[in-house]
């Protein structure tokens, strides 16, 4: 009933948006093409923020940023989705450094760890934007995607993100390989500091608590981290929290438990946008 509520609700208003979508491809540089959609303000200026929309498995980009449309009205802020399709970017969770088990892809050239910095740069030249950093949002695969990027780039125009009900995480063990540790990534000191540091958002829907979800993975190692992603979601959260502890560190992250949503993106998009809108 509460996901029929919220639908109506984000239609009624999209309703009344002066906001739409356009569409580019980027080519830009030396992997295969990706298809953007983005949505701008009514009236851009340079201190106009970028947020980028990271789809899930349904690859559905399009239907991600109209999610948002409602929510951004008046907001100084372009919205980009991209979209990896699934002919070139089958692996894009894992910014296609491996696969969903840990197989290393051997084409390193489809690596996607530079990728928002990259459409960044684009965007910002396209709009002539003056603004230095960005903000993340992703929901399911998109989530993971977006810790494992704020994880393993080297990008650090980055001020606020937020995942919403991962399938799995990254967690910071260094004894456990990627996808589900960071055994022999290579990942800096200053890099894990700046992490933690960082204005960053766990958000579950409470009813995302499944354990034969369809879309759930079900690996051995996935397992281990909780029975659903609810579950996940929280034991990674509690798992940043004492890694902060330990290194003594300003911790900036927050967890927040959606009441009535499950795996959907609209209620779960709504609850971020008070965190990754609030101040524009």
């Amino acid at each position: 009933m509460l996901k029929i509520l919220l639908i109506i609700f984000l239609i009624s208003i999209q309703s009344l948006s002066a906001r739409n979508i356009q569409e580019t491809t980027f080519s830009y540089w030396s992997k295969p093409d990706v298809e953007v959609y983005y949505s701008a303000p009514a009236s851009i200026t340079e201190n106009t923020k970028i947020m980028f929309i990271i789809h899930g498995a349904s690859r559905s980009a399009d239907s991600y940023l109209n999610d948002w449309l409602a929510l951004s009205e008046g907001r100084d802020v372009l919205l980009i989705a991209p979209k990896f399709s699934k002919q070139f970017y089958d692996d894009y969770a894992y910014l296609m450094k491996t696969n969903k088990r840990g197989k290393r892809i051997r084409d390193a050239s489809l690596d996607l760890d530079s990728s928002l910095g990259e459409l960044f740069d684009f965007f910002s030249s396209k709009f002539n934007l003056k603004t230095g950093d960005f903000r993340l949002y992703g929901h399911s695969g998109g989530a993971q995607f977006v810790h494992r990027y704020l994880l393993l780039s080297n990008e650090t125009r980055i001020d606020k993100a937020a995942m919403a009900n991962a399938g799995f995480y990254t967690f910071l063990n260094t004894a456990v390989q990627y996808p589900f540790g960071i055994k022999n990534m290579n990942i800096s000191e200053d890099r894990l500091k700046w992490f933690l540091s960082l204005k960053g958002g766990i958000f579950l829907g409470d009813q995302d608590n499944n354990p034969r979800h369809k879309g759930l993975p079900n690996m051995r190692k996935a397992k281990k981290q909780g029975k659903h992603r609810l579950q996940r979601g929280t034991n990674f959260f509690n798992d940043l929290v004492e890694l902060g502890v330990e290194k003594n560190l300003p911790f900036r992250w927050r967890y927040q438990i959606v009441p009535g949503v499950s795996h959907e993106n609209v209620g779960m998009s709504m609850a971020a946008a008070e965190f990754l809108l609030e101040d524009l």
